[in-house]
């Protein structure tokens, strides 16, 4: 949450585009966050969302993928709550690209053509996805992660910082790969892959 809101501050300075009214956790002893030089203060739990009459815009900012899908089909329950799609600056995003909601690209990104983007995807800092990649919905690409042209995933997975995957691959759903992991051969469903090549180091159940 604190990186992004330094992100949002910096997309500010350049152009702006958000006004950030407080955060929202399930609980906070300090009640604010610090980012720079200005706090931000803290509104409450889920339940200040749900009990919203106008509409309010929320970013569903958690890293983990699992987490992310619960609180976001919690907050669907409301029809006052938008999802916007946050698009940091100092990216590069192609006109062609396909977003669902609630999309966060940080900055430094890059995302070429014909990709398409799935609900409450997450792309940190760094990430790059290029030419006709496929991510589904709450997927993680943590920072440095590159993906290869014509790469698909699946939704719920969870690519380390600086996973490398080459061309063509196919990551199935609820996937989760180590830190600086390669991948060099499709992944199935439910599974974690670490190494150089990555390989399945364990089988979840799905």
């Amino acid at each position: 949450m604190r990186e992004l809101l330094w992100q949002i501050e910096e997309l500010n300075r350049q152009q702006e585009t958000w006004d950030v009214v407080g955060y929202v956790d399930v609980s906070d002893a300090n009640g604010t966050i610090r980012v720079g030089d200005r706090e931000y203060p803290y509104l409450g739990n889920d339940d200040f969302l749900l009990s919203q009459s106008e509409e309010t815009n929320v970013a569903v900012c958690v890293g983990d993928p699992s987490l992310r899908r619960k609180i976001a089909q919690k907050l669907q329950a409301n029809p006052y709550i938008r999802f916007p799609n946050l698009i940091m600056g100092d990216t590069r995003i192609c006109s062609d690209v396909k977003l669902g909601q609630g999309v966060i690209i940080s900055m430094d990104c890059r995302v070429s053509t014909n990709v398409s983007i799935g609900d409450f995807t997450f792309l940190n800092i760094g990430a790059v996805v290029c030419h006709d990649g496929r991510l589904g919905d709450y997927v993680t690409l943590s920072p440095d992660v590159r993906l290869a042209g014509n790469v698909a995933v699946g939704s719920g997975t969870d690519l380390g910082m600086g996973t490398r995957v080459i061309q063509g691959i196919r990551i199935g759903s609820q996937v989760i790969t180590g830190a600086g992991s390669v991948v060099v051969r499709d992944l199935p469903d439910g599974c974690t892959a670490v190494g150089v090549p990555a390989r399945v180091h364990e089988l979840r159940f799905v």
